[in-house]
C-alpha cells in the first residue's frame, strides 16, 4: 500500500537513543548520568526535602497530585510510589489514600531500555515490574496507567511538554499539588525549560503547591523563571557537589481554567455530611468499567439492570474484537482510540489476573479488501491515489492514510500478501495492516466477572429485573441534590448521583433523549470449528470480521450485520447468509478455506445472536454531564457572535451519561469509564481537552450553534 502525506498535527514520537556507561547507567548526552547515588538523591530531593510523608498526613484531599517535567527512567515515580505505599500502610486512617503522578516525556525510553535502566534499583523491582508490564508504545498524548487497584495512577504524556501541558483539562481550582523538576531525567527537556513552562506550572498549581527542582547547569534559569511565574523561593542550596536544590511554593494560586464554556465539565456535587451514593443504569461493559473506576475511588455504587441477566444488550456477544480505530489525521477520533485501545489492553490484562473470562491476544489483521482496488498493481494504486481514481477503494485509502500517521509498529504495521498469509494462517490474497497487541474477548463473561468481583468488595449492589422508567431531580430538606428513580412496578428510590449507561435504551428518559444517537441492529453468526478453520491465527477484519476459534466453545464468530434505526431482535436467515457472503466478497475465490464456514450447522437457538448497538454519527461516544437541552439551545442561540462572555453549559446536576459506544465498545469502554469516574470525583482527566470536547454530550448541538445554524430537535 502506498502512503500519502500525513495531515497530522501531532508529531510522531521518537524514542530516546541512549548510550550506556560502564556501570549500566544511561547517559543523556552530556548531562550527568544516573549512578549508584541516583535513588538516594531522588529521596532526598523529592521526598524528604519536599516534606513527605508528613505532608500526605496533613493533606485534606483523597488524592495527592504530583507532576514532573520529564519521566526519563521513571526512578522518581518509582521512589514516590514506594514511599506512598509505606505511608498508606502506616496511616490507613489518613484522608489521602491515592497518589496521582503526571509526567511528560518528549523522547520516551523504549520498553527494552526502560527495563535495562531500572535494573539499577533492585529494591524498586516489585514496582518497576508492574510499570514495565503496562508501559505504553510511543504514541502521542496521555497514557493512563492504573496500579495497585487504583491507589497509584500514572499519566504519561508523550510529546513536547510545552505542547502537552495546555492540553490538560484545567478548572479554576488548579490541578497540581507538587511539581518536580529534575535536570538529569531526560536528554531533551532542558530545551523546553523556559518562561512558558514556568508560567504553565503556575497556572496548573493548586493552593500551597510545592516545587522541588534539582539542577546542574540551569539553576539560575529555574530560580528566575519560578519567581517570575509567581512562585516564592523557600530554599536554594547545594544538594551535593554536582546538583543544586531549589524549593518553592505558590500562594495564592494562579490557576486559570482552559476549557471552552460550552464544553465545561463538572464533578458531582455532594454535601460533606451526605455520603456519595451513585446509581448506574445499565448492565453492560460500559456500566462495569465505570463502576470499577468509581469503586477504586472509594465510591459506593448501585447498578440497576432491566434484564434478568447482565450483558444482554450489545455486550452479550461470545467474541468481540479489540483493536483501535486509527487514521493518519490524528484528529480527535484517532487521538481517542489510540490511547483508549492501549488502556483497554492494560485493563483486560489486569482483570484477567483476578477474573476468569475467555480472551486471546492473538492480534487483529485488517484486510485491504475493497473489490475495486485489490487487483491493481502497486504502480496503478499509486496513480489511482494521486488522481483520486475511484478504482482505488475506500478501505485501501483509509489504511494508506492510517499508515501515513507515523504510528509505531508495536501498535500497527503494514503486511504484504505473503506476510498476511503467514500472520493470519489463511490465504486472503490481500495486503493488510496488523495490530499485534489486539485480539478478542468475551464481553458477556468479562462484564459478569467484573460485577461479581465488585460485589464481593461490598462496594457494589446489583439489582436485576429493575427497569428504571423515570428520573426526577429533587432537593433534600438540607437543599442537597438527589435523584429519584422510578421503576416499572411503581416503586422509587433516591441517589445522590446517577449515570445513564443503558445503551440504546438511554432515550427513555426526557433528560437524555435529545442526545443524537441511532440504534443499530447487529446479528453475529456462530460457526463450529473444524481442522481448516482452526488454522486462522488472528481476528480477520474486512467488510465484517471473523474470529479465531474459542477453544472453550469450539466455535468462531462471524459478523456482524448493520441495520440502522432497528431494534428488532428477531433472528434473520438473510443476515446469517450475508455474514458469510461479505467474507466471500472480500477475498478471491481461490481462498477455498472459506468453504469450511457453515453458518447453518448449529441448532437454530445457538446459530446466532442479535443485539442492538447505540452509535453516533461521528463514531465517538457521548461521555460526561447530561446537558439541559432546551436551556442550552436558548442560552447559546447567539453563540456565533457572543462567545467571549458565554456562560458554562447548562447541565443536570449530578446526572452523567456514557452512551454511543457503537461497534468499538471493547476498545473504548475501559478508558471512558475511567474518564467519567475521574470527572465525577474531580480527578485529573486522562485525555487532551480537545478530545474531551469531541466526547462532550452537547457537542452536536454546540457545533451547529457556534456556526449560527439551527438545531432541530
Amino acid at each position: 500500500m502506498s502512503r500519502p502525506t500525513s495531515t497530522t498535527s501531532t508529531p510522531r514520537i521518537q524514542n530516546a537513543v541512549l548510550d550506556w556507561n560502564d556501570t549500566g547507567s544511561p547517559i543523556f548526552h552530556q548531562l550527568a548520568s544516573l549512578n549508584d547515588h541516583g535513588l538516594e538523591q531522588t529521596r532526598a530531593a523529592f521526598i524528604h526535602q519536599h516534606g513527605l510523608p508528613q505532608r500526605w498526613l496533613d493533606f485534606d484531599r483523597r488524592r495527592y497530585v504530583v507532576a514532573e517535567t520529564s519521566f526519563g527512567t521513571g526512578v522518581n515515580f518509582l521512589a514516590l510510589w514506594q514511599a506512598f505505599n509505606a505511608f498508606c500502610e502506616q496511616h490507613p486512617e489518613a484522608t489521602t489514600q491515592e497518589l496521582h503522578y503526571i509526567s511528560f516525556e518528549k523522547t520516551p525510553l523504549t520498553k527494552h531500555d526502560l527495563i535495562k535502566a531500572q535494573l539499577m534499583w533492585p529494591e524498586l523491582a516489585q514496582f518497576a515490574e508492574q510499570l514495565q508490564a503496562h508501559y505504553p508504545p510511543a504514541v502521542a498524548d496521555c497514557h493512563r496507567i492504573v496500579l495497585e487497584n487504583g491507589r497509584i495512577t500514572l499519566d504519561l504524556w508523550f510529546g513536547d511538554i510545552n505542547q502537552s501541558m495546555p492540553q490538560l483539562w484545567l478548572g479554576n481550582d488548579g490541578l497540581i499539588d507538587a511539581w518536580l523538576l529534575d535536570e538529569c531525567a531526560s536528554q531533551h527537556q532542558i530545551e523546553s525549560w523556559n518562561q512558558q513552562l514556568f508560567n504553565s506550572m503556575a497556572k496548573m498549581a493548586r493552593a500551597q503547591c510545592r516545587v522541588s527542582a534539582v539542577t546542574t547547569t540551569t539553576t539560575d534559569l529555574v530560580r528566575a523563571g519560578l519567581t517570575e511565574a509567581g512562585f516564592s523561593l523557600n530554599n536554594a542550596s547545594a544538594l551535593n557537589e554536582h546538583h543544586q536544590m531549589t524549593l518553592a511554593t505558590i500562594t495564592p494560586p494562579h490557576s486559570q481554567a482552559n476549557f471552552k464554556p460550552w464544553f465545561a465539565r463538572s464533578s458531582q456535587q455532594a454535601s460533606p455530611s451526605q455520603p456519595s451514593d451513585i446509581a448506574i443504569i445499565g448492565g453492560g461493559v460500559a456500566s462495569a468499567t465505570t463502576a470499577l473506576a468509581l469503586i477504586r475511588r472509594g465510591q459506593s455504587v448501585t447498578l440497576y439492570c432491566a434484564d434478568s441477566e447482565l450483558a444482554q444488550g450489545a455486550s452479550g456477544n461470545r467474541q468481540g474484537a479489540v483493536y483501535p480505530l486509527l487514521n493518519g489525521k490524528h484528529d480527535p477520533l484517532s487521538r481517542f482510540f489510540a490511547p483508549g485501545f492501549i488502556y483497554a489492553r492494560q485493563f483486560v490484562e489486569q482483570a484477567a489476573q483476578q477474573c476468569q473470562f475467555d480472551h486471546d491476544w492473538c492480534g487483529v489483521t485488517q484486510l485491504a479488501w475493497d473489490e475495486n482496488g485489490k487487483n491493481l498493481t502497486d504502480a496503478e494504486k499509486q496513480l489511482a491515489l494521486a488522481t483520486q481514481d475511484k478504482k482505488l477503494g475506500r478501505q485501501t485509502k483509509k489504511l494508506d492514510c492510517m499508515l501515513s500517521g507515523g504510528f509505531p509498529d508495536e501498535l500497527v504495521r503494514e503486511l504484504d500478501i505473503e506476510q498476511t498469509r503467514a500472520i493470519t494462517g489463511v490465504d486472503t490474497d490481500c495486503r493488510s495492516v496488523n495490530y499485534p497487541l489486539g485480539g478478542w474477548l468475551c464481553p458477556q463473561q468479562l462484564t459478569q466477572a467484573l460485577i461479581e468481583s465488585m460485589q464481593q468488595t461490598g462496594k457494589l449492589t446489583l439489582h436485576l429485573n429493575c427497569d428504571v422508567t423515570a428520573l426526577e431531580q429533587q432537593k433534600t430538606p438540607t437543599n442537597d441534590p438527589q435523584w429519584q428513580l422510578t421503576f416499572a412496578d411503581g416503586s422509587t428510590t433516591t441517589h445522590t448521583t446517577v449515570v445513564v449507561a443503558s445503551g440504546h435504551r438511554f432515550n427513555q428518559y426526557p433528560q437524555t433523549a435529545p442526545i443524537p444517537t441511532s440504534s443499530v441492529r447487529g446479528q453475529v453468526s456462530h460457526v463450529p470449528t473444524n481442522e481448516t478453520l482452526a488454522q486462522l491465527n488472528t481476528v480477520l477484519c474486512y467488510d465484517g470480521y471473523f474470529t479465531p476459534v474459542n477453544t472453550n466453545t469450539n466455535s468462531h464468530c462471524i459478523g456482524a450485520s448493520y441495520a440502522r434505526r432497528s431494534c428488532d431482535l428477531t433472528y434473520s436467515d438473510v443476515d446469517q447468509q450475508q455474514n458469510k457472503q461479505r467474507l466471500l466478497d472480500s477475498v478471491p475465490a481461490t481462498a477455498s478455506w472459506i468453504d469450511a464456514i457453515n453458518v447453518d450447522q448449529f441448532d437454530p437457538q445457538q446459530r446466532a445472536r442479535v443485539g442492538v448497538r447505540c452509535a453516533s454519527r461521528d463514531h465517538l461516544p457521548f461521555v460526561g454531564n447530561v446537558c439541559r437541552y432546551d436551556d442550552l439551545i436558548k442560552q447559546y442561540q447567539d453563540l456565533k457572535d457572543n462567545q467571549l462572555y458565554a456562560q458554562n453549559v447548562p447541565v443536570y446536576q449530578n446526572l452523567f451519561t456514557i452512551v454511543g459506544l457503537g461497534s468499538r465498545g471493547l476498545s473504548s469502554a475501559p478508558l471512558l469509564g475511567e474518564l467519567l469516574a475521574s470527572q465525577i470525583c474531580g480527578d485529573p482527566l486522562p485525555l487532551p481537552h480537545t478530545v474531551l470536547d469531541a466526547l462532550h454530550p452537547g457537542r452536536m448541538w454546540v457545533r451547529k450553534l457556534v456556526r449560527g445554524k439551527e438545531v432541530k430537535g
